[in-house]
Order: structure tokens, then C-alpha cells, then sequence
């Protein structure tokens, strides 16, 4: 419980924090230098969605992995499809598994 809640519940609400306080921050416009030998051009990185994203989230801290995912996509403008490791455990029985 504990480390469901610390590795998992909590690190993902900072994940939305951090998101939501420098999201826009992060995906606005970015001017680059250029170099020597071309000074008379100018660079600009600009972030565009993608439209739709995949994303296969391994076993270990499921709720974390998929949730950061969907965070960033959405917060992106992207739509994203999301497939879950079929050998997930669902207990603490070693061997158990989702099919």
C-alpha cells in the first residue's frame, strides 16, 4: 500500500502539477542560434501535436506509467491509444497474470 501510494498515486499528482504550472512553458516556441556560417538565417523550434499517439506500458507501476502518458499527450493536443503489458501481475502471487 505504501509504495502503491508513494511510487505511484503521489508521483503522479506531481507529474499533473509540474504539468500544468510549466506545460505551456515547455511547449511555447523556442528560438535556436544558428551558427558562424549561416548567422543571416534564424531557427525556430515549434511544437505541433502529433495527432495520435500509441504507448504499450510495461508492468512494473502501472497506474503511474499510464497515466504520465495520457498527462503528456493530452496536454499536447494529441489523442493517444494505450495497450497494457498482457503479463501484468494482478496480486502479489508470483505468476499471475492478465490475459
Amino acid at each position: 500500500m505504501v509504495d502503491g501510494s508513494f511510487g505511484e498515486v503521489l508521483t503522479t499528482c506531481e507529474k499533473i502539477t509540474w504539468t500544468l504550472r510549466n506545460g505551456e512553458k515547455a511547449l511555447t516556441p523556442d528560438k535556436r542560434g544558428v551558427g558562424m556560417l549561416t548567422i543571416h538565417k534564424t531557427a525556430q523550434v515549434e511544437y505541433q501535436p502529433m495527432g495520435v499517439l500509441g504507448a504499450i506500458i510495461p508492468w512494473n507501476y502501472p497506474f503511474h506509467n499510464m497515466l504520465g502518458q495520457v498527462i503528456s499527450a493530452l496536454y499536447s493536443g494529441n489523442a493517444l491509444v494505450l495497450k497494457v503489458q498482457p503479463l501484468c501481475p494482478v496480486g502479489p502471487h508470483r505468476g499471475s497474470a492478465v490475459s
